[in-house]
């Protein structure tokens, strides 16, 4: 049965690049979930591709937009959008 997969998480501070990596697939291996399979990394897409790296892209919209940032202020919202291929359909 396919099935569809949303997240959304409040991030505050540090650098994306951890999330970047999981997203984009950049490790070697993802012990954590055994259903993540590298061999079908091509079949994956953006809806929104990022121009720069994320944390250049979440820096550059603060910056545009003006905004102030405390140390405590939400400074993105991972987002995750996927589910299975059901080819049959």
């Amino acid at each position: 049965m396919p099935f569809a997969i949303l997240r959304f998480e409040k991030r505050r501070g540090g650098t994306a690049t951890a999330i970047e990596k999981h997203h984009e697939r950049e490790k070697e291996a993802y012990k954590s979930n055994e259903d993540i399979d590298l061999d079908r990394k091509a079949e994956n897409y953006h809806i929104k591709k990022p121009s720069n790296r994320y944390y250049y892209e979440v820096q550059s919209r603060i910056e545009v937009a003006k905004c102030r940032v405390r140390r405590d202020s939400v400074k993105y919202v991972d987002t995750f959008i996927g589910g299975t291929a059901n080819k049959g359909i």
